[in-house]
């Protein structure tokens, strides 16, 4: 089982919002146009996924009120009362090789545009299993609904500064048992 790549941001519900706001969040989505997801079947074969955004709305008792965009791209924006969550395809050590991939640019043009949307203006990447203490900031304190700048004053406590610049990640440097850093993208140069 792989550790996969997630972002939390600083976008959050107010508790006012209607159908209509989640109609405008999803026209919004559709207009970015991302590409859909490729994956290669067991022939090797690359298949193109289908379809659009939509969203699904939990108001159940034992979850907090949240809603899930969801379709066939790359990216899952969530937004709870507190926080909003993004899930990924991908994996945390993409973090550290990023810097040398040419479609770094679209990548966070992406985030950015998908965060601007949720009425958020930065990121913070966590991990999910496997990975010591990001983990914990994922599953025990973002999915729980902790508010975005509660989280982030927490890990600028345990780790310093963040990280902010993706070349001065050290795949070599690796290891989920023991991450010293965190990564904060705030989009500054996209604005």
């Amino acid at each position: 089982m792989g550790t996969s790549l997630y972002l939390i941001t600083n976008s959050k519900l107010t508790g006012n919002e209607t159908k209509k706001d989640w109609d405008r969040i999803l026209e919004d989505l559709k207009n970015l146009n991302l590409e859909t997801s490729s994956y290669r079947n067991e022939r090797n074969e690359i298949i193109k996924e289908t379809g659009d955004w939509y969203y699904q709305i939990l108001d159940e008792e034992e979850m907090p009120y949240n809603i899930y965009f969801e379709g066939p791209f790359n990216y899952w924006p969530d937004l709870y009362g507190n926080i909003g969550i993004i899930s990924t395809i991908y994996r945390y050590s993409l973090l550290y090789k990023i810097y040398s991939y040419d479609w770094i640019e679209t990548f966070r043009k992406d985030l950015f545009n998908i965060v601007k949307i949720m009425g958020g203006t930065e990121v913070i990447y966590l991990a999910d299993n496997g990975c010591d203490k990001l983990a914990t900031y994922l599953e025990c304190m973002a999915w729980e609904n902790v508010p975005y700048e509660e989280i982030k004053q927490k890990m600028i406590e345990e780790f310093g500064k963040p990280v902010t610049n993706y070349s001065k990640l050290n795949f070599d440097a690796l290891s989920y048992e023991s991450i010293k850093e965190f990564f904060l993208d705030d989009f500054t140069d996209l604005k």
